[in-house]
Order: structure tokens, then C-alpha cells, then sequence
């Protein structure tokens, strides 16, 4: 049976409460730098789209693949921060789970996503 948080608080050990806390920290962190990172991939395709524009056929292509490689160079940063931040995400989801935390709502809808697979079954 999934527990809302509100529920689980009511029990939760300082542990677990401090785990749950440092997920929704480090998730306002990746919610922030998702941001950054989708402003800055917005500015580069529209320089990309301009620059297709101005050209056709292969030369065109070449802009664009050029361009991609560009932006990817260029949020070389961005992305290795974010994923930092899920990395220690994906820690805590998983301390959370050894902690007893499988069934709390917020810790069963991301685990996968964060993990990579499924919570293991006791």
C-alpha cells in the first residue's frame, strides 16, 4: 500500500526524514538546472534554425550537424552538473529504499526513473 507523505512523516525516523529532505533539495536542484540547460539548447536551435534558413540542401545539413555538435560542446557543463545531481538523486532513492521507504508514494514513482529499474523485492 503506497503512504502519502504527509502519512509517512507522522512515523518517519530523523534517517529517513533527512533522506526524503535532501531528494526534494537535490530536486529542486535538477528542476533549476533543467531550466538553464533548456534556455541555453532554445538559444542554440534558434541560431541553427536562422543559419538553415539562410542555406539549402547539403550545405544546410551540414550547418545543422554542425550546430548540434556546437551545442553540445557548449552545454558540456550544464549537463554534467545535471547529471551529478542525479547521480546523488539516484543514492538517495536507493538509501531510501534500504531504509524501509519502498512504499512511500514519491520514492515508488521515481525509483525507476532515477535507478534505472525496478525497486527489488524483498
Amino acid at each position: 500500500m503506497t503512504k502519502k507523505i504527509e502519512e509517512f512523516i507522522k512515523t518517519a525516523t530523523k534517517e529517513q526524514k533527512d533522506v526524503l529532505f535532501k531528494i526534494h533539495e537535490l530536486g529542486d536542484q535538477e528542476q533549476k538546472l533543467v531550466e538553464t540547460y533548456n534556455k541555453k539548447i532554445e538559444s542554440y536551435q534558434e541560431i541553427a534554425r536562422d543559419a538553415n534558413e539562410l542555406k539549402d540542401g547539403q550545405y544546410a545539413k551540414i550547418i545543422r550537424e554542425d550546430a548540434h555538435d556546437s551545442t553540445l560542446i557548449k552545454t558540456v557543463d550544464e549537463r554534467e552538473k545535471l547529471q551529478n545531481v542525479r547521480n546523488e538523486i539516484k543514492d538517495y532513492v536507493i538509501k531510501a529504499v534500504k531504509l524501509g521507504m519502498a512504499d512511500v508514494g514519491f520514492i515508488e514513482r521515481n525509483y525507476e526513473h532515477y535507478v534505472g529499474e525496478p525497486i527489488p523485492k524483498e
